[in-house]
């Protein structure tokens, strides 16, 4: 045992309590959300159906800040790769229920209108961080289509018609589309002269042959075989 006066002591243990980890400053978390995309974003529908007691035919969905939306729901995906430094994220789509290869109505375009987002979500959510790239934003996309297909078909057997669909997520400063049945999607873009030129970005070319044994097995037939 060593003893020595307790002015002493103190002096020897002052150092150790200032690097002590309870003694050290808190590192700073940045608790500030990601802004909305910049954008301006509206919708607008013409026509539809000629008894006004039905819903309508085209249903759009605007999300001006998915981000937002998916902490709300608990729905966290990665804050690397293609979402690093707290990108921006709005969805914007259309689902048309006159646009589809079966029969037409409003009750498949409603339905992906209130859960498109929904398991878009969920798909990010599960992304790993080490994955987040384009690649794995574009299979997000393609398996919410498929999820939502699969649901309606399993689950709401009583949703007799289907729908088209124009689809574009914005994230930071890329955007991807994704286009079914006979919807299109048409980029603008402002040149120096103040005109705006358009750039099509597909669709409304039908369906494709990869969605044929998928039609068929939903007891779909196909017109012109």
């Amino acid at each position: 045992n060593v003893e020595m006066p307790l002015h002493k002591a103190r002096e020897l243990m002052a150092q150790y309590r200032q690097t002590m980890p309870i003694n050290l400053p808190l590192p700073e978390i940045d608790m500030e959300p990601p802004e909305p995309p910049n954008v301006l974003v509206d919708a607008v529908s013409l026509g539809g159906p000629l008894d006004a007691r039905m819903k309508p035919l085209a249903r759009h969905v605007l999300v001006k800040d998915l981000n937002k939306v998916g902490t709300r729901m608990k729905l966290e995906h990665p804050k690397t790769g293609i979402f690093g430094n707290k990108a921006p994220m709005g969805l914007y789509a259309l689902f048309d229920g006159q646009s589809c290869a079966g029969d037409v109505g409003p009750q498949a375009a409603e339905f992906c209108a209130r859960n498109f987002h929904t398991k878009l979500l969920e798909r990010l959510s599960k992304l790993p961080a080490a994955q987040a790239d384009e690649a794995a934003v574009e299979n997000a996309l393609r398996g919410t289509f498929e999820d939502i297909d699969r649901e309606i078909l399993q689950n709401f057997t009583d949703i007799m018609d289907g729908c088209g669909a124009a689809v574009a997520l914005l994230i930071g400063d890329h955007l991807f589309t994704a286009l079914l049945g006979r919807c299109s999607a048409v980029l603008g873009e402002m040149e120096q002269a103040g005109r705006c030129s358009s750039h099509p970005l597909g669709g409304g070319s039908g369906q494709l042959t990869a969605d044929l044994p998928r039609l068929r097995s939903a007891g779909g037939k196909i017109v012109g075989e």
